[in-house]
């Protein structure tokens, strides 16, 4: 069984976002830093892509990750949930489509079709541990437009949503619900249509 990642994503604003970085700091101690390259990959066809999964690798500091991710669903605070598998691949897999199994769905959906690298984009990522949730300050780098966000990692949404909106409306930090990922964004932007 795959999984569920379960995470809160709300959209910032260029200042909003340095705000929420100090005082997120002030609160919880200096951030992890992490620089991620990221690579989709998908059939000639995008049958995963119809198949509302994806294929990414992550190059993130000296780690090489591989993640398989189906679409899931996203409510009013902006919780989404989703699929998620991954696994830790050797430096030299970085860029290459991956050549290990997949997920039996992902394989499935592929019926053997090869996969071929789509592209991707950068993100450099701020990240802090407050109790059972994750917090990760996001500037992503989509093809040149640049969009900030904070992402919520935690077994417990609504906890989440109740301390930490509180928390950045008492701080003056403006946010939005996100209800699109980064993929989406970056395929949106590849192709307005």
């Amino acid at each position: 069984m795959i999984p569920i990642e379960v995470e809160l994503k709300w959209a910032l604003t260029p200042t909003a976002h340095a705000l929420l970085a100090e005082r997120i700091a002030t609160l919880l101690g200096p951030a992890a830093t992490l620089h991620q390259e990221n690579r989709f990959f998908d059939s000639v066809d995008g049958r995963l892509r119809q198949a509302k999964r994806s294929v990414r690798m992550r190059r993130e500091n000296d780690r090489i990750i591989l993640t398989c991710k189906c679409k899931g669903t996203v409510d009013a605070i902006g919780t989404h949930r989703h699929a998620e598998w991954e696994s830790e691949m050797p430096a030299d897999a970085w860029g290459h489509p991956p050549s290990g199994p997949l997920p039996d769905d992902w394989q499935a959906d592929l019926a053997g079709a090869p996969l071929i690298a789509l592209g991707g984009f950068s993100n450099l990522r701020l990240e802090w541990h407050d109790g059972l949730h994750l917090l990760c300050l996001d500037r992503t780098d989509l093809d040149g437009r640049i969009d900030h966000e904070l992402e919520i990692e935690t077994p417990e949404p609504e906890a989440a949503n109740v301390r930490w909106a509180a928390l950045l409306r008492e701080w003056g930090v403006g946010w939005t619900v996100q209800p699109v990922t980064k993929l989406q964004r970056w395929f949106a932007l590849r192709n307005p249509r």
